[in-house]
C-alpha cells in the first residue's frame, strides 16, 4: 500500500513539474511575442573615460571623446535607457611613451541589455612624458615711439619675474621665452596691470599645448613727463557774426594740445592752456573757415615737436552752418498730361506743402518756384485717386536744392476725368441706335441721267451734311458714283 502511494505521489509530482515547465515556456513565449528584443545603435553617443593614466605622462593627440554603442534589448527597455546606464572606458594601465591602439570597453547597468559593439572599436592614443621648466618673463613694450612728446618711461617691474611652463616634452622644448605684451601708445599715466602670458618659440610664434603657471604677471611701468616740459591745451576765439541766418556750429584746433619746453621758472608758472595770437574773424561768413594761427607763448618757452611742421602754429577750423527752419505754403494744384479732348476736375484747388531748410532761403522763397501737380498720363474717363507731386525749381534758384519737402496735404486728390464730347475735333460722330418702331428704310432709286448730269449726290430729307441716312451708312461707304456717258 505504501509503495502504491509513493508511486502515485511521484506520478503527481512529475505531472506538476511538467505543468510548471510548460507554463514557464508559455509565459516566456508570450513575453517574447509582446516585448520582443531587437538590435540597434543607441541613439546618444556615450562619453569615453580614460582610466589608469600613467603618472608623469600625458596624452598629446586628440582621440575621440565619445563612442556610439550597438546593443540588443527588449522593446520596453529601449524607452527607459539613458546615457547614464552605459560606461565606455579605455584602460591605459602599463602603457609607456609612444602611440598605442587601445580597445574600448562598454558596460551597462541594465542586465537585460546585450552589448554588441562600439564605433570606434579602438582608440589611437599618443602618450608622452610631461616636462616642467622655469622661465623668466620678458615684457615686450610696444609703440614706445608713440609716447606723447615730453614723456618718458622708467624700468618695468614684473611680479613674478619667473613662471613655470608645463606640458608634453616635445612642446616644451619648442618654448624659448614667455612674454607679456604692453602698448604705451598715447599713455601719460603710469601702468599697473595684470598682463596675460604666452609661450613663444625663437620666431615669436605662440606654442600651444603647454600651460603657464601663473598665467598672468603684474606689471608696473612708470610714465612721467620730463622736467622743463609741459603739455597744455590750445585756446582759440572768434570775432564778429556770420551772415544773417548762419551761426558758428563748431570750432576745432589741430593739434588741440602742445608740449611746451623752456626754463623751469617759466614752465612752472604757465597756465594749463595757451591762446592763439588774435581771433578768427567770421563776419558775414556762410561757410567753413580754416586758417593757421600763431601761438601766444611766454618769453623763453617754445613748442616741442617732431617733423617738419611749424611748432608755433596751429590750424583753426570754424564750421558755419545755416539756421534751419520750416514753413507751410499753399500751392495751386495743376494737372499734367491730360489726354487731348478730355476735361478734368480736381477735388481740391490747392495743397498745403511743408518745407524745411535754411531759414534764410525760406524767408526769401518765391512761391512761383514751388509747383504741385498730378500726373494724368494714360488715364481714361472716370474717377481716380492721384498722388500729388511737388517740385522745387532749383534750376531757377540753386538755393532751393537745400530745401526738403516734408509733407503734402492732402497727399492724394480725386480727379474726375470726362471724355471728349461727340463731334469734337478728332472724334467720330455717334449715331443713335434704330428703334423697333422705326420703318425699314426704303431703297433709294437709281440715279437718273439728269441727276448724274448735275454732278451731285442727293441726300434724304433731314440728313445732315456729311452724314448718311440711318441704316445705310455702311452701304454708302462703298457706293460708287457713276459718271455721265
Amino acid at each position: 500500500m505504501l509503495t502504491f502511494l509513493r508511486g502515485r505521489l511521484w506520478d503527481t509530482l512529475g505531472t506538476a513539474v511538467l505543468a510548471l515547465v510548460l507554463a514557464v515556456v508559455v509565459w516566456v513565449n508570450a513575453i517574447y511575442q509582446n516585448d520582443a528584443p531587437y538590435q540597434d545603435t543607441f541613439p546618444q553617443a556615450i562619453p569615453i573615460e580614460m582610466l589608469n593614466a600613467p603618472d608623469g605622462m600625458v596624452i598629446t593627440n586628440n582621440p575621440d571623446e565619445v563612442a556610439n554603442v550597438q546593443i540588443k534589448a527588449f522593446s520596453s527597455s529601449w524607452d527607459r535607457l539613458t546615457v547614464n546606464n552605459f560606461r565606455v572606458t579605455v584602460d591605459l594601465e602599463g602603457l609607456g611613451e609612444g602611440l598605442h591602439t587601445v580597445p574600448l570597453e562598454v558596460t551597462c547597468s541594465n542586465p537585460t541589455v546585450t552589448i554588441i559593439g562600439t564605433q570606434p572599436e579602438t582608440l589611437y592614443v599618443q602618450i608622452e612624458h610631461v616636462q616642467e621648466v622655469e622661465m623668466p618673463v620678458d615684457l615686450q613694450v610696444e609703440d614706445e615711439a608713440a609716447l606723447p612728446l615730453g614723456y618718458a618711461m622708467g624700468t618695468p617691474m614684473l611680479n613674478p619675474s619667473t613662471v613655470t611652463v608645463e606640458g608634453p616634452a616635445s612642446q616644451v622644448k619648442k618654448v624659448t621665452s614667455v612674454v607679456a605684451d604692453l602698448s604705451v601708445a598715447g599713455r601719460r599715466e603710469s601702468v599697473d596691470l595684470n598682463l596675460p602670458l604666452r609661450a613663444v618659440d625663437d620666431a615669436g610664434k605662440q606654442i600651444n599645448g603647454v600651460t603657464i603657471e601663473p598665467s598672468a604677471v603684474n606689471t608696473r611701468l612708470r610714465i612721467e613727463q620730463r622736467q622743463n616740459y609741459r603739455e597744455v591745451a590750445v585756446l582759440a576765439r572768434t570775432s564778429g557774426q556770420p551772415a544773417r541766418g548762419y551761426y558758428v556750429s563748431s570750432l576745432e584746433i589741430e593739434p588741440a594740445t602742445v608740449t611746451v619746453v623752456g626754463p623751469p621758472s617759466v614752465i612752472a608758472t604757465m597756465p594749463g592752456l595757451v591762446s592763439i595770437i588774435g581771433e578768427v574773424d567770421v563776419t558775414g561768413a556762410t561757410r567753413l573757415i580754416a586758417q593757421r594761427a600763431q601761438l601766444d607763448l611766454p618769453e623763453g618757452a617754445s613748442v616741442y615737436t617732431e617733423g617738419d611742421a611749424d611748432p608755433s602754429e596751429v590750424l583753426v577750423t570754424v564750421d558755419i552752418d545755416a539756421v534751419m527752419g520750416g514753413t507751410t505754403v499753399e500751392v495751386p494744384l495743376k494737372t499734367r498730361k491730360l489726354r487731348e479732348g478730355y476735361s478734368v476736375s480736381l477735388s481740391v484747388p490747392s495743397v498745403d506743402v511743408i518745407l524745411t531748410g535754411p531759414s534764410v532761403v525760406l524767408d526769401e522763397l518765391a512761391l512761383d518756384l514751388v509747383e504741385a501737380y498730378v500726373d494724368l498720363t494714360g488715364l481714361e474717363a472716370g474717377t481716380h485717386q492721384i498722388k500729388v507731386v511737388v517740385e522745387l525749381r532749383s534750376s531757377q534758384n540753386p538755393q532751393l536744392a537745400d530745401l526738403a519737402v516734408m509733407s503734402v496735404s492732402p497727399a492724394f486728390v480725386e480727379a474726375d476725368i470726362d471724355g471728349p464730347a461727340p463731334g469734337a475735333p478728332g472724334t467720330l460722330p455717334t449715331l443713335p441706335p434704330p428703334s423697333a418702331s422705326d420703318p425699314s428704310p426704303t431703297p433709294e432709286p437709281p440715279a437718273t441721267s439728269e441727276s448724274s448730269s448735275e454732278g451731285s449726290l442727293q441726300t434724304s430729307p433731314g440728313t445732315a451734311l456729311g452724314e448718311e441716312p440711318e441704316g445705310q451708312q455702311e452701304e454708302s461707304d462703298d457706293a460708287e458714283v457713276t459718271p455721265e456717258p
